[in-house]
């Protein structure tokens, strides 16, 4: 029964209605990286194929805006839905699977990168965990001599395993930062035992380099902001190094493409009262949470709201997705 509201609330016509019911409004859309339609699966990751076909749907759907549309409400479809596509982390695969499908498209698109890895070529610890138990297509993994228990996983390749990488994921996270002693360890213990895999797959999931952040800045499609230095969660920082975090992407990124750099994702989408004043301090006009929502004129600028959009969403969902949140604004 739920599929099928989910198939008729997802319907083209009932997207249609809807949109023109919110007409003005931006939404604004979470991606993180793009796979190869070959690759495996990752929620983080869109097919570039699936990216392909939601932004033709899209496009028939309403207009793809930048970030400055944001502060300049002229800029905006005051007729249609207004789309704002945005990317975090800066990986490679923005760059070569991504831009050329913007460009297609002419879509506009936002990317939020964490710099330290982009100048250092670093690794996101999440796409060791992740690498590891897909490329490995892990079953069981015992974190027992780590106190965090047996995490197991579905078989396939979708989001009922999605779900239960997730939850290895959270658990990591609500520990802390890739540098907390834990953490730290069960990372070393993952790249000991899958070497050879890691090594392998890792590579094609790289961070963006300074180089193609240029590039991408140079095509006219591409907008940067930060997504903390180290992609720590701010939250869980000092003071001095919740400045370093948030100042050094605005300094590495301006340095990188030329322009002014004034929009911030917080990592994982979490923040307080705190991080705001020092993304304020630091000098961002505009932030972004990982909360969905409609903006609108009454959205503050730095709590604003993104749709997440993941790699096993179909078509149908992603409307049934849309249209639950326009019936909500």
């Amino acid at each position: 029964m739920r599929g099928l509201v989910k198939s008729c609330l997802g319907s083209p016509y009932v997207t249609r209605i809807l949109s023109r019911r919110g007409a003005g409004a931006v939404i604004t859309l979470m991606y993180h990286d793009l796979r190869d339609d070959d690759d495996f699966g990752n929620w983080l990751r869109v097919r570039a194929s699936d990216f392909d076909e939601q932004l033709a749907m899209l496009g028939d759907l309403g207009r793809f805006v930048g970030p400055g549309a944001l502060a300049d409400p002229s800029q905006l479809a005051t007729d249609r839905l207004n789309f704002l596509l945005t990317f975090d982390d800066g990986y490679v695969n923005n760059h070569r699977l991504a831009l050329p499908l913007l460009e297609k498209h002419r879509a506009p698109a936002l990317f939020f990168v964490s710099t330290r890895h982009m100048i250092e070529q670093r690794t996101f610890w999440t796409d060791v965990v992740i690498t590891a138990v897909q490329a490995a297509r892990l079953e069981v993994l015992d974190l027992h001599d780590f106190d965090l228990g047996v995490f197991t996983f579905r078989s396939g390749d979708d989001d009922a395993r999605w779900n239960d990488i997730q939850r290895l994921l959270v658990a990591l996270k609500t520990v802390g930062n890739a540098d907390h002693p834990v953490v730290a360890d069960v990372l070393g213990y993952l790249c000991e035992c899958h070497a050879a895999i890691l090594d392998e797959h890792l590579p094609r999931f790289r961070p963006l380099n300074p180089g193609e952040v240029r590039e991408m800045a140079a095509s006219g499609w591409c907008t940067f902001g930060g997504h903390g230095h180290d992609h720590d969660i701010l939250t869980y920082l000092d003071d001095d190094s919740l400045d370093y975090n948030l100042s050094e992407p605005r300094r590495i990124l301006e340095e990188a493409t030329g322009a002014p750099v004034v929009d911030l994702a917080y990592p994982n989408g979490d923040f307080d009262d705190r991080v705001l004043d020092h993304a304020t301090t630091a000098g961002y006009t505009r932030a972004f949470t990982t909360v969905p929502g409609l903006t609108n004129a009454d959205t503050s600028p730095l709590v604003l709201p993104r749709f997440g959009v993941g790699g096993f969403e179909s078509p149908t969902t992603l409307r049934y997705m849309l249209n639950r949140e326009l019936t909500r604004g």
